[in-house]
């Protein structure tokens, strides 16, 4: 979702391929069709006979919702797209899809005020500690939202981007280290990673850009 589609889409834009634009919009709505369960705001992570895993994982949330926000950036600004007829359904859909996510998030309990490597598991398992990747990854796309759309992502949500932001300062060691992590090898790890993941860490900067960028525009303050 945070690769394919947003890359398909820059491509559309940049042909000026309307119809593939559309199509990359279709095809996160039924990336959504399989993996949203019904009545839950979030993502189940994968589905099939591969590797299954029904759980709500944060980060795979995440990527979702980062994928869907790069879509959606590039139908609201790509001439292409200007005068299409299903460029307003495409941008309502789209981002009451990123909103789903981002509310499902909000919605769950943390742990040391971080979201749960899977969301909504409070069961002691091992698999429902707080991790700085997923979390710092939707902080971002909450801070894009609420530029991209400011009626749909006003100041609840900011103050929830502004929130996991200041907590991040006390998970980033004095080498630049943000943890913990998931393990960005296996997500079914239930050892909090430590030792610096990739992912976590360009999650972290991305949510600084993005904030910046709020910011820039005078939507977020400093």
């Amino acid at each position: 979702m945070y690769m394919a589609p947003p890359f398909l889409a820059y491509i559309a834009a940049d042909r000026n391929n309307a119809t593939l634009l559309k199509e990359v919009y279709e095809q996160c709505g039924l990336y959504r069709a399989v993996l949203k369960p019904p009545a839950v705001q979030n993502w189940q992570h994968i589905i099939g006979p591969q590797s299954a895993d029904l759980g709500l994982w944060s980060t795979g949330n995440a990527w979702a919702a980062a994928g869907m926000t790069r879509v959606l950036a590039t139908i609201i600004k790509a001439p292409v797209a200007k005068n299409a007829d299903w460029r307003s359904g495409a941008i309502a859909d789209l981002t009451t899809w990123i909103q789903e996510i981002v509310d499902g998030a909000m919605s769950q309990s943390t742990d040391n005020n971080l979201l749960r490597n899977y969301l909504n598991d409070t069961t002691g398992d091992g698999h429902g500690y707080g991790e700085i990747s997923g979390t710092s990854m939707l902080a971002a796309v909450t801070y894009r939202m609420a530029v991209l759309s400011k009626a749909t992502f006003g100041a609840k949500y900011i103050a929830w981007a502004e929130g996991v932001r200041k907590t991040m300062a006390s998970h980033i060691s004095s080498n630049g280290t943000a943890a913990p992590a998931v393990n960005p090898l296996n997500w079914g790890d239930t050892v909090p990673f430590t030792a610096g993941s990739p992912e976590g860490n360009n999650f972290v900067v991305l949510m600084y850009a993005a904030w910046r960028d709020c910011v820039k525009v005078g939507t977020c303050s400093k």
